[in-house]
């Protein structure tokens, strides 16, 4: 029989639900996991909701200019060319390339706007206490979609690109990679300080 002073301190993992013993406090720069799926329960110098939100605002600024701006600018035989990441989806559509566009407009265009638009509305109730409907299944959204992140892959793609024309062609950074940059940065500062473990709490606490 389970023992009911036990039963108190069992929390579920967020990420597979495996029933774990939390009755132990994690000290400050410890990081506390799932031993079966390696999930971060908790890591207490990780931003607060406050600081978390600030990040996602700040790369929610800089998605459209990422999105739409010109990444390169490349000079070929007298032909210059820019390059943005909706032109890149729209001539892979015009190229009957529909599939690999539909991968493109996906992963880089809407899975990061729709994790941004999620945290934002889950950590804005949770900071204000607002009663929602829907947070845990809205935060279970924005961790599913965490891994159909690709845009440290594209810019990746860009500077090997940019690296094997770097010899035949005239290459020059347009403003949307500068915008990218930051975006990548702040989702990527966001993702990992997210404190998981305290926003289920909330959820729990405020509504499901």
């Amino acid at each position: 029989m389970l023992n009911t002073d036990k039963a108190a301190h069992l929390e579920a993992c967020p990420e597979c639900d495996l029933l774990i013993d939390a009755s132990e406090q994690v000290r400050e720069g410890y990081v506390s996991q799932c031993p079966r799926c390696l999930g971060v329960l908790e890591h207490p110098l990780r931003l607060s909701i406050k600081h978390n939100f600030i990040c996602v605002l700040t790369g929610l600024v800089f998605y459209f200019p990422a999105i739409f701006l010109p990444i390169l600018k490349f000079t070929m035989l007298g032909n210059t060319e820019a390059m943005s990441i909706v032109g890149c989806v729209l001539a892979l559509f015009a190229t009957t390339n529909y599939g690999i566009a539909g991968i493109v407009f996906f992963t880089l265009v809407l899975v990061p706007l729709v994790k941004m638009m999620l945290i934002i509305f889950v950590t804005t109730r949770l900071y204000y206490s607002v009663k929602t409907p829907f947070l845990a299944v809205s935060f279970r959204w924005y961790n599913s979609l965490s891994h159909w992140g690709m845009l440290d892959i594209f810019l990746l793609g860009v500077l090997v690109a940019a690296i094997k024309l770097a010899n035949d062609a005239e290459l020059e950074p347009g403003l949307g990679l500068y915008a990218f940059i930051i975006l990548l940065l702040s989702s990527a500062l966001q993702t990992q300080l997210l404190n998981k473990k305290l926003l289920w709490k909330l959820i729990e606490r405020h509504g499901q």
